[in-house]
């Protein structure tokens, strides 16, 4: 299973016992994926069709707590791996219960008196605030967005949550929800579908434990804590690898200096300070400027043994120029 198959798994496992978070979490849902049947105007059924069984499991949990409403389900295998699961709910009764109760309305009413039979998205449908009000209800309700339109990275690859709806309006709804809990999603569209997404892992992490998936937050928080360990300490290798490749490159340079001084002119050319300075870089060429200073008679520090290369360099430079 992937890791977003393992967040929608624990949520499912995580319903709330508050009847008015059932509500929020099962209008969430139904918002997302279901379509309700309307003849003359007036609903006369409901149809739910997902790829995922976690969903239509939870869909007929909640639907049967609320409202004691077992609907119709049928399993359609399109793959090796893979089904359609399609339930329905066929009592117009039942289905104006529902919608009445979890406060979603269709707009258009003209529009669908005009027809005598017309399926509707409730993406398209308005969903009352009331029953998000509460900040638990906000929590049961994007819980539910994730179960139906959610997904999230695999935290070893990248960050990245998104939820896709079919119309802007539902993206808006959405991306304020999140802004209420201080987390920053951005919109996009793509194709026909409007994109709301988080990428960074802090907020990740924070819209997990918002929704109540505190297994995989934990799961998440380990592979970013492995993640940050393991970038330190490439970045202090690099770092490390980075004043060797210096070093190196210097005393190269350093022991060129002195040996085309010592071919042209020979080292005693040079001033005694320097002359000095110049027999032991030869004799060490592996050394660090510290440990030059060390094996100076007397000894010097890493500035002056810095200042005295610098100066036979410079000695070269004139001599080559010449």
């Amino acid at each position: 299973m992937s890791f977003s198959s393992d967040v929608k798994a624990e949520l499912a496992k995580s319903i709330s016992t508050a009847r008015h978070c059932r509500i929020a979490m099962l209008s969430a849902m139904l918002s997302m994926v279901a379509e309700v049947y309307y003849r003359n105007g007036c609903p006369v059924g409901m149809s739910i069709t997902t790829e995922r069984s976690v969903i239509a499991g939870t869909i007929a949990q909640l639907m049967k707590k609320l409202f004691s409403i077992v609907p119709e389900a049928s399993v359609r295998k399109t793959g090796s791996n893979s089904r359609i699961y399609h339930m329905a709910v066929l009592s117009p009764d039942s289905v104006c219960r529902i919608l009445e109760t979890l406060k979603l309305s269709a707009g258009r009413k003209q529009e669908m008196s005009d027809a005598a039979y017309a399926g509707y998205s409730c993406q398209n449908m308005h969903i009352d605030r009331m029953i998000i009000q509460q900040p638990c209800c906000r929590r049961a309700f994007m819980k539910g967005v994730f179960l139906t339109s959610g997904s999230v990275s695999d935290p070893n690859k990248g960050y990245h949550m998104e939820f896709v709806c079919s119309n802007a309006k539902r993206a808006e709804l959405i991306e304020s929800l999140i802004r209420d809990f201080k987390i920053e999603g951005k919109t996009v569209r793509r194709k026909k579908y409007s994109v709301v997404y988080i990428k960074d892992g802090t907020m990740i992490v924070d819209m997990l434990n918002i929704m109540g998936a505190h297994i995989s937050l934990m799961n998440m928080e380990n592979v970013r804590i492995l993640k940050d360990i393991s970038n330190n300490v490439n970045r202090r290798v690099n770092c490390e690898a980075a004043n060797l490749n210096k070093t190196v490159s210097a005393s190269v340079r350093q022991m060129q200096d002195i040996e085309y001084i010592s071919a042209v002119k020979g080292l005693r050319y040079l001033p005694e300070g320097l002359r000095r300075l110049a027999e032991v870089r030869m004799e060490a060429p592996d050394a660090s400027l510290k440990e030059l200073g060390e094996r100076m008679n007397p000894p010097i520090g890493k500035s002056g043994v810095n200042h005295r290369l610098r100066k036979i360099s410079e000695i070269a430079n004139e001599l080559r120029e010449g």
